[in-house]
């Protein structure tokens, strides 16, 4: 607040007097411009322009957006768990077949990790994990998981771990290596099974026979030595 002396030295406050003043001032211009624009709404001509040129000349506080800066917690996304893809249960490799039809000619080799199913003619050898299926023709050496052989003629060697059957009407010109061997063909070549050896009565085998043991229906042909070396009985000892 401003004070000044007067004559006297008398301390007066004039700054309450002076924004007295100053706000009645504003109020009656203020007032003088409200009725004046009353009046031009209503139609009245004779209003003073310098009354509305005031009105609008001032100027009015204009209230600015402020920015506020707030802190915001964002809430942290709980960790997804890794997804693993789902595993669907696929079937061995064996239980797929790769089928050779019959009118197709291979000369070369085979090696397949899957059975085979061959209709057609194969001129070379075959090596399949899963089951071997001979119906066509095919000269060359066979390995496979198991080996079925219902052909006219195979000329080649026959190995698996597994079993091996030779059908009805089948010629097989080669040695035959298995765990288990079943004859109703004929069989040219040598014998070598870890376990059971079945003749079926049309069986006619031309070779030696070594084996666990040996089943022959009546009617079957063995011509060659037959020889129990797999066995669990040790004949040597018997006869000491």
């Amino acid at each position: 607040m401003g004070f000044f002396k007067d004559l006297n030295d008398e301390a007066v406050d004039v700054s309450d007097e002076i924004i007295n003043e100053e706000l009645t001032d504003e109020v009656a211009v203020s007032a003088e411009g409200d009725a004046a624009a009353d009046a031009v709404a209503d139609g009245d001509d004779s209003v003073d322009a310098s009354l509305l040129e005031n009105l609008f000349d001032e100027t009015q506080p204009v209230e600015e957006d402020v920015m506020v800066e707030e802190d915001y917690e964002i809430d942290e996304q709980p960790e997804q768990p890794e997804q693993k893809p789902v595993s669907r249960p696929s079937s061995g490799a064996e239980d797929q077949v790769t089928v050779i039809t019959a009118g197709t000619t291979i000369n070369g080799s085979i090696v397949s990790d899957c059975s085979l199913n061959v209709m057609g003619t194969i001129n070379g050898d075959i090596e399949c994990i899963g089951k071997l299926t001979i119906s066509g023709c095919v000269t060359g050496n066979s390995i496979a998981s198991d080996v079925y052989v219902n052909a006219k003629r195979l000329e080649g060697n026959i190995d698996s771990e597994g079993s091996v059957k030779i059908g009805l009407g089948t010629v097989v010109i080669g040695d035959i290596k298995a765990g288990s061997a079943v004859i109703a063909g004929a069989v040219k070549g040598e014998l070598d099974v870890a376990g059971p050896v079945i003749l079926d009565s049309t069986a006619i085998v031309k070779g030696n026979v070594k084996s666990k043991s040996v089943q022959m229906n009546n009617g079957a042909v063995l011509e060659g030595f037959c020889s129990l070396a797999y066995a669990s009985v040790d004949i040597d000892d018997i006869f000491e």
